[in-house]
């Protein structure tokens, strides 16, 4: 009986087969990765919310431990002089302060609390630690060593020390200033402070006011209008990004005059809250107040920023909200009557 010759089957992929199968494997990480870029930004979004939560608790675990005082914002208000000299700093900055509340008792330990960041050997040392919980995950511009140049230590962070929003217009204005919760008082603060204010102060209710929110973005060579008192930081200015650094509290002010595009209606103000690459005329490094330029932004989806307030709450800051509601929510006492929907 005679056998059939036995067929080989062609070994491995024809070159169709193999194109089909490139076109699947294209077509499934197409739909993959915008799923898996949503997730690591709602991850890093909720480590962000986390971060300022931890703010929220050590605020308060500051003012229990010292009679009511909250920390020191860094920068305040030298109304006596307003508004020639209109920003006084402390000599500490409001990171320094929290690190006992933040389970970083060692750093603060290394320091001279009540000297300048840049003062002692073991003050810089202790700067240049870079601490987990001042740094935003979804900063798309900081090094990812979370150090600057000079080996310090970034914050993304910053309290709202004051606001100069005119209740009014919506624009910025100088003469309309006034202070955010977390303020520096000033020289004069009673001992046992920490130069800070009092959350009996927060009249218009610990829940309607902003302690701390992100400023995610200041990096070098941002120039801060003020210079450094040891002629060190950032080619002799204030690097505010730095968590050591009491400029790292920040205004809330909107975009410079001259910046805010073709007229002067709240409409044409709609910067306060990520501002993005800014209106027309505001580039991010040479203009304070634009873009991450000491204002509150982010790099998270939907153009919002996260913010703590004084009640230990985190909440949202939709981008492009309404000037006036944002002035509003910096202060402490303005007495305003705030929407619902804001």
């Amino acid at each position: 009986m005679s056998r059939l010759p036995l067929t080989r089957r062609p070994q491995g992929f024809t070159l169709i087969e193999l194109l089909v199968v490139i076109a699947i494997i294209a077509i499934l990480i197409g739909l993959l990765l915008p799923a898996i870029q949503k997730v690591r930004e709602a991850a890093a979004r909720s480590q962000c919310q986390n971060n300022l939560k931890q703010m929220g608790l050590a605020i308060h675990n500051f003012a229990s431990t010292y009679n009511g005082s909250l920390p020191t914002g860094g920068e305040g208000t030298d109304f006596v002089n307003f508004p020639t000299g209109p920003s006084q700093f402390d000599n500490f900055s409001f990171f320094t302060v929290i690190l006992p509340f933040v389970e970083q008792q060692n750093i603060y330990n290394m320091m001279t609390v009540t000297a300048y960041y840049e003062a002692t050997s073991n003050n810089i040392a202790a700067a240049q630690s870079v601490i987990k919980i001042f740094l935003c995950p979804s900063n798309a511009l900081r090094p990812a060593t979370g150090k600057d140049n000079e080996g310090f230590g970034y914050t993304d962070y910053g309290p709202t020390v004051y606001t100069d929003i005119d209740p009014t217009t919506g624009l910025k204005n100088p003469s309309t200033r006034v202070n955010g919760a977390l303020h520096y008082v000033g020289p004069n603060a009673p001992p046992g402070t920490f130069g800070g204010s009092s959350i009996s102060g927060i009249t218009d209710g610990t829940s309607n006011t902003i302690a701390v929110a992100e400023d995610c973005g200041r990096v070098e060579p941002q120039v801060s209008p003020y210079p450094d008192p040891t002629g060190g930081g950032n080619n002799g200015r204030r690097a505010f990004w730095r968590w050591a650094e009491p400029d790292s509290g920040y205004g809330v002010s909107g975009p410079p005059a001259g910046a805010t595009g073709t007229g002067t209606a709240v409409s044409n103000n709609p910067y306060p809250v990520n501002g993005g690459n800014g209106p027309p005329g505001c580039p991010w490094i040479t203009t304070n107040n634009c873009g991450p330029n000491d204002e509150m932004f982010s790099f998270h989806d939907g153009n919002n920023v996260q913010a703590v307030f004084c009640d230990g709450h985190v909440q949202i800051l939709r981008g492009g909200m309404n000037s006036i509601v944002c002035r509003m929510l910096v202060t402490p006492n303005g007495g305003e009557v705030l929407p619902s929907d804001f």
